[in-house]
């Protein structure tokens, strides 16, 4: 009953919003990206891999989550190479960077099917997934209804619940509770990540604190090009400092644009590399560098290469982490704007570079607090504070090398998560079967 009164509101919520995305669908592609597998339907040529062997269904919603279990599907994949997996994205960026940096992990790579019943006993009929992994908070009610019916187990990897989720499910504990009860396995980054799954209704015995994947991603490098090549192609000398603006939101770069200027006129040789975290706003930042008047090129404008500019605009997919490791100091953006979160800290501390970053941090609030006990990230709370904090990494060799050695330290201090999740899906496999 309370499924059928769900199913209910959200239908009648697809009415109500439907006017709002087919704007959104004239306007913007990503909304018209891959809406039939949105609704369970697959080309016969898309699943034509999974027709020999048990299928394992993995979804990540966005960028972060992707990237953050890639290395356990990597290892999944080593270890059962006779599994077929099923890998599913929400967002188009999302499967864009599935595609690009682990095809061949993957057997068919999906969008996300809407949370509809129909749709999901549609998508799980022709799926027949065997066991469902899912990364971190995503709490899909008809997903995880249908397929705990149909005796799937499910694992959540790398699970996170903030306080505002929590107070938000206990509240709707009558709802959400046999939901969380359905769940086989709640891998949790933190021990009050398990505190809160058990409270909302996983058994104890089912919650592990296994910790965060993100901590064991591998280090990434420019595909075919060394750095000295990466740094000619975008017009950076060896000696001249950089500064990596990564996954930057909207009202973060006008502000970064401003202190990039002043402090222009103390470092005259600085460069700026901008990446937006949306494709879509590629051009509204392009419209912001025009009007600066400062210099800057597209990194895909193939007329420009090894011009020298005071920006770039990173407007690729799946770059952003490598152009990490020719950093002077990286900015993690997402941070410095509300209702955002901040994005992963790791991507540049991997590199062994100072990390700088807002004070608007939700999911990625345990990673900047481990940053700062190690002195190896700060965080800012506005423009000029980031000014300040950037001039002084900038201006002292010794800080920027302790910094950058401190935010390594942090990394390789709290790997081993990516095993120690594998263990625990292989003994659910165990229960049901599946090895």
């Amino acid at each position: 009953m309370i499924y059928s009164l769900y199913d209910i509101i959200i239908h009648i919520s697809v009415v109500v919003l439907l006017p709002y995305f087919l704007v959104k669908m004239l306007s913007e592609g990503k909304y018209r990206t891959g809406i039939p597998e949105r609704f369970g339907l697959y080309r016969e040529r898309k699943l034509h891999a999974l027709q020999d062997g048990d299928v394992v269904w993995f979804h990540a919603v966005s960028v972060g989550e992707t990237k953050a279990v890639l290395p356990l599907l990597k290892l999944f994949k080593e270890r059962h190479p006779e599994k077929k997996v099923v890998f599913s994205t929400t967002t188009p960026t999302a499967n864009r960077v599935a595609k690009t940096e682990e095809p061949l992990l993957i057997d068919a790579l999906i969008y996300f099917p809407l949370d509809l019943s129909w749709v999901v006993k549609r998508a799980v009929a022709r799926l027949r997934p065997s066991l469902f992994i899912v990364v971190e908070k995503e709490v899909w009610p008809n997903v995880i209804h249908i397929l705990h019916r149909r005796g799937v187990p499910i694992v959540v990897v790398n699970g996170t619940i903030s306080e505002r989720s929590f107070g938000r499910y206990k509240r709707l504990g009558f709802f959400f509770g046999p939901l969380f009860s359905s769940i086989s396995r709640f891998c949790a980054r933190t021990e009050a990540d398990r505190d809160r799954a058990v409270k909302l209704g996983v058994a104890p015995e089912r919650a592990v604190v296994t910790g965060n994947l993100k901590f064991d991603m591998e280090e990434p490098r420019p595909k075919d090009v060394d750095i000295e090549s990466l740094r000619r192609e975008l017009g950076i000398e060896p000696e001249e400092p950089v500064i990596v603006a990564g996954s930057t939101h909207a009202g973060e770069e006008e502000l970064l644009i401003d202190v990039f200027k002043r402090l222009k006129k103390e470092f005259p040789g600085l460069k700026l590399i901008l990446a937006p975290r949306h494709p879509e706003r590629f051009d509204q930042v392009e419209a912001l560098l025009k009007t600066s008047g400062i210099s800057f090129k597209r990194r895909t404008d193939s007329s420009k290469v090894g011009e020298k500019t005071d920006v770039v605009l990173l407007d690729t997919i799946g770059e952003l982490s490598a152009l990490y490791s020719i950093s002077t100091v990286a900015f993690v953006g997402g941070s410095l704007v509300e209702d955002v979160g901040g994005h992963n800290l790791l991507e540049p501390a991997v590199f062994s570079r100072p990390v700088v970053y807002g004070a608007h941090l939700k999911s990625y609030l345990y990673m900047a607090e481990l940053l700062e006990k190690e002195g190896g990230g700060v965080r800012v709370s506005d423009g000029e504070t980031l000014f300040s904090v950037l001039s002084s990494i900038l201006s002292d060799d010794g800080l920027r090398a302790r910094m950058g050695r401190a935010a390594r330290r942090v990394v390789d201090e709290n790997r081993g998560a990516t095993e120690k999740t594998m263990d625990i899906i292989e003994e659910v496999m165990r229960e049901h079967s599946l090895l």
